[in-house]
């Protein structure tokens, strides 16, 4: 009877020393391309928060707002010139980068521009080269940034 009470006790002081350790995991954010990403966490608690862009096809414009992370959105925008006119800007940010890439309806790239936090201008008002008029795809990245910016899109140049 002493020896199934010793293991018992035994086993019972080894379930409280692990669920111990594993309860003493701190949770958080893991995932590096997150706003809210925590060099601290251990464990993945589900609150990661990644940067938000938006395009408004009627519109032809869209806004990027980030805390730090990174992401990418493509969208579908009908161009029936063979060139559009892109204008894009940050408008307030303390890091990271913001970048446009426009093919084609033959998947043709013919715009890719980037602006960096810090590095040169704030904005750029460019034209694209000449393509195939049609469904256009207008890929929307944004890494490690932290800030809002915005775009617009119009038909020829």
């Amino acid at each position: 009877m002493k020896k199934v009470n010793l293991i018992s006790t035994a086993l019972l002081i080894g379930l409280i020393s692990v669920t111990t350790f594993t309860s003493c995991k701190v949770e958080g954010c893991m995932d590096l391309a997150a706003d809210n990403y925590d060099i601290e966490a251990e464990k993945d608690d589900g609150s990661c928060m990644y940067p938000v862009i938006s395009f408004n096809p009627a519109g032809n414009d869209g806004d990027v707002t980030g805390g730090g992370g990174s992401a990418t959105s493509t969208f579908d925008w009908t161009n029936s010139q063979a060139r559009a006119e892109l204008n894009m800007d940050i408008t307030a940010a303390t890091g990271g980068s913001f970048q446009i890439v426009v093919d084609d309806a033959d998947g043709i790239e013919v715009i890719n521009e980037t602006l960096t936090v810090g590095v040169g201008d704030d904005s750029k008002n460019v034209c694209s080269a000449s393509g195939t008029a049609g469904t256009w795809t207008v890929t929307v990245t944004v890494t490690n940034f932290d800030g809002d910016a915005s775009y617009s899109l119009s038909q020829g140049c």
